[in-house]
């Protein structure tokens, strides 16, 4: 009874190794690579993860068929292929994504590197980073970035400590009929996480009265997209500490405005990348690698901005 107990439980383990080995020969495989990497990958329309990895397709027999992949990447278009793939089949694929056009091309960006001003030098991280530096930092990198994707970028200053006026900032991107002017700061607040800022209502700053109804309408339209591109490319890093308007400001609660909107005629939005005075954020922005996450959040905003219209 023994023997044909342990003879009973062998053949149902070699079935069961059989049975194992035959689904493992039915599944094939495809090695898939891209560039860029990261990019979705889709298998008949079912997601599958992102390049590079080799995904497995359980379903193939042994007469072949055709599996379609299809890649998506921000960015970049389509790209879609049959492979025909047969059980236990194990290939290989590689797509090279083509980038779209890009809808900040032939715009022109006035990058506004916040401190010093009339205001103050900016304010400085637990560990002595400085707003100015950072600021001045990331405009340097977003000028470049803009710049290959063919758009054209006004600075207001051209180098890190010169002093300008927040009123001649805008006088700056004004002259150069900016699409948008975009103002990069760090803030100094309680919390973390970026935060954008729009004119909401008009103010008052050396006898003059702005901005007009217009620059409020076309900034605050801005900002959304702009707001949501950026949330979007910093998920995971940063968190995202909403849209407001500069009346919520200490500087525009009293002039009604920022300086730098109330002498605005181009759509104008601010952009207080992040909390520096908290260590997380301070330790963030200094990083290279935070720069250039801060940098493709902007230009991914930017993107949503001139996309929709």
């Amino acid at each position: 009874m023994k023997i044909r107990t342990m003879l009973t439980a062998a053949i149902a383990l070699a079935l069961a190794i059989t049975s194992a080995a035959t689904a493992l020969a039915d599944e094939a495989t495809v090695a898939v690579t891209s560039h860029p990497a990261d990019a979705k990958i889709y298998v008949n329309g079912y997601y599958k993860g992102r390049s590079p990895m080799t995904v497995t397709v359980g379903s193939a027999t042994d007469e072949a068929q055709d599996y379609t992949f299809t890649l998506h990447l921000p960015g970049f278009k389509k790209w879609q292929a049959p492979v025909s793939l047969s059980a236990g089949q194990n290939k290989s694929i590689y797509a090279g994504l083509e980038r779209l056009p890009s809808a900040v091309a032939g715009r022109t960006i006035c990058i506004d590197p916040g401190h010093p001003s009339e205001t103050s030098a900016g304010t400085s991280g637990p560990s002595g980073v400085s707003e100015n530096h950072i600021n001045w930092v990331i405009a340097l990198k977003l000028k470049a970035d803009l710049q290959a994707a063919g758009a054209t970028v006004v600075m207001t200053k051209q180098s890190e400590g010169e002093n300008v006026t927040n009123r001649r900032r805008a006088e700056i991107a004004n002259a150069a009929n900016a699409d948008i002017m975009i103002r990069l700061h760090c803030d100094a607040a309680p919390g973390r996480g970026f935060a954008l800022y729009a004119p909401d209502r008009q103010g008052t700053r050396y006898g003059v009265t702005g901005p007009s109804q217009s620059v409020i309408d076309r900034s605050t339209a801005a900002m959304g997209p702009l707001y949501d591109g950026m949330k979007a490319a910093l998920a995971g890093t940063i968190p995202g500490r909403g849209t407001h308007g500069d009346s919520g400001t200490y500087v525009g609660s009293r002039q009604g405005a920022l300086t730098g909107s109330i002498f605005s005629q181009v759509p104008t939005v601010t952009v207080e990348m992040c909390v520096l005075t908290n260590a997380q954020d301070e330790a963030f922005i200094n990083s290279e690698a935070g720069q250039a996450k801060m940098v493709a959040a902007l230009r991914a905003g930017l993107e949503s901005v001139f996309g929709g219209q």
